[in-house]
């Protein structure tokens, strides 16, 4: 399976299909590239499959979800079997299909993420000419940052550093 104009994601596209997905998402990865349509049929099923077992499922436009119950309320006096309902449909049908999408989406060239959220942070006049890649690692690996990242401006460049997307 060639995946050559995966281009600089290639190697992504290959070890999810490598990790043993299922046959529908095998089907979307295989050509190497994630289509709006495809993430959204695959959040559809997504949707089915968990309201099987009473459970909702709602998409963030700009990333992750909240999970709920059929009928309203959540599900969090019962989140071992929930987790457990959400890891199976996600077996079946979005292993790697929202990840994906999204990844190559905000970074669509592969470029080193340090060096694309540093020099938005600057842009965004919440660091200094001397913050360097190195801090933004350090601070990432501790889960701690020197910024406000809450603000508005540090979660644009955390969700769409290259401003390719999102409309902040």
């Amino acid at each position: 399976m060639s995946l050559a104009h995966a281009g600089p994601w290639a190697d992504d596209f290959r070890a999810a299909l490598d990790h043993g997905v299922s046959g529908y998402e095998t089907k979307i990865l295989a050509d190497g590239r994630v289509s709006t349509a495809e993430v959204e049929d695959a959040h559809e099923q997504m949707g089915r499959c968990l309201s099987d077992s009473g459970y909702t499922i709602a998409y963030g436009p700009d990333g992750g979800f909240e999970l709920g119950r059929v009928g309203g309320g959540s599900p969090s006096d019962d989140m071992p079997r929930a987790n457990g309902v959400l890891e199976s449909c996600e077996e079946h049908y979005d292993q790697f299909v929202t990840m994906l999408f999204e990844e190559t989406r905000r970074n669509p060239h592969k470029q080193d993420e340090a060096a694309i959220t540093v020099v938005c942070l600057r842009k965004a006049g919440l660091v200094g000419a001397d913050y360097s890649e190195r801090k933004w690692r350090d601070e990432y690996d501790a889960g701690s940052f020197s910024f406000p990242e809450f603000d508005e401006r540090a979660q644009q460049c955390t969700l769409d550093p290259l401003g390719l997307w999102r409309n902040g």
